[in-house]
């Protein structure tokens, strides 16, 4: 399984030839991306994160499947605040050629104040009958009952705010992993991660 790393990349067209498996990663991009499925056997797995409590960010992925057995997911996590805006636009396209395959779209996004706002907008084009396609979307405050239970253990508000968030974006850093990518780029990552959620912490 390849990585890369397309936070900084000006491309937008990534095709995955026959038997070709790669896992990208972003981190606050905005961007129309497409996903080329183009050969048997191919595989793509998209992470973006977003971290932000100031900008409005706009995403698109278009997951495009014009080769057999192939499979994509794209898993976008947000931890906004403040007037942070991400609006996420998601197409599944699977040509006539696409049979058997599998794509995912999904979107989950923690939502730090009344200000913020996230958009999702997953659509699906299938031709084939015989695929596995599915979307979900969500968006929410920390969970009341959670942070309850945490302070009552002794944790104080921030801490327990940061112990839902880390768990929240740890889920992505597990599925990552789960793919091969090593555990030292993974590392790099989380660091980065880290960085920028102080600024949501302050």
């Amino acid at each position: 399984m390849n990585f890369k790393d397309i936070t900084a990349e000006k491309v937008s067209t990534y095709t995955l030839k026959k038997d070709e498996k790669c896992v990208f990663f972003m981190l606050n991009k905005s961007a129309e991306l497409k996903f080329e499925l183009a050969g048997v056997n191919a595989e793509a797995y998209i992470f973006a994160l977003y971290l932000d409590n100031t900008r409005t960010r706009d995403l698109q992925i278009t997951q495009h499947h014009s080769a057999r057995n192939t499979t994509s997911q794209a898993l976008i996590r947000s931890v906004l605040g403040g007037d942070a805006v991400l609006n996420y636009k998601g197409l599944i396209h699977i040509t006539a050629t696409g049979n058997q395959s599998s794509a995912v779209q999904e979107s989950r996004a923690l939502l730090l104040s009344d200000k913020t706002r996230h958009s999702a907008i997953p659509s699906l084009e299938i031709l084939p009958r015989d695929v596995i396609c599915h979307h979900k979307a969500s968006a929410s405050p920390l969970n009341q009952e959670s942070l309850y239970y945490l302070q009552s253990r002794g944790l104080n508000a921030q801490e327990s705010s940061r112990m839902l968030i880390n768990g929240f974006l740890e889920t992505t850093f597990e599925q990552m992993a789960d793919l091969g990518v090593a555990e030292t780029k993974l590392q790099k990552i989380r660091e980065v991660v880290l960085d920028k959620l102080l600024t949501l912490y302050a």
